[in-house]
């Protein structure tokens, strides 16, 4: 990493001072540098820690809001089923009600009618023996 040093540095330590000289400084940058890289990381990886954490918290916090408004929703939906169930039987039985009438109404007729063409009969019969004596 560092090749070059000032010239009256390498006047004073010589040649084989520099390259030890230069060779130390290569090492101290390149161990400071692994210290920095690991640092750096370390620092990254709580901060990101911290940040998924807060995610997280913040996630779970929105999913207990859905949930209580979902069971709030359902729980709606349970009274506008009830209540519509009960308007749904009050019109069947109000139905029930006015079939009963009408069949009944329906009966009254078939037996008034029934009565009369068994009069008609009966009459007929009588009428009919008396052309064929005659």
């Amino acid at each position: 990493m560092f090749r070059r040093i000032p010239r009256k540095l390498e006047e004073v330590l010589g040649d084989e001072g520099t390259d030890e000289f230069i060779d130390f400084i290569n090492d101290s940058f390149s161990a400071n540098k692994e210290n920095v890289v690991e640092l750096v990381s370390d620092r990254f990886e709580k901060r990101l820690s911290e940040e998924l954490n807060a995610l997280r918290t913040e996630v779970k916090e929105d999913i207990a809001e859905l949930r209580l408004e979902l069971k709030a929703d359902i729980a709606g939906l349970r009274i506008e089923m009830t209540e519509f169930k009960m308007e749904v039987k009050e019109e069947i039985s109000a139905l029930r009600v006015e079939m009963k009438t009408e069949f009944a109404e329906i009966y009254k007729l078939i037996s008034a009618q029934t009565r009369w063409m068994l009069g008609a009969i009966v009459a007929l019969t009588g009428i009919f023996s008396i052309i064929v004596k005659l």
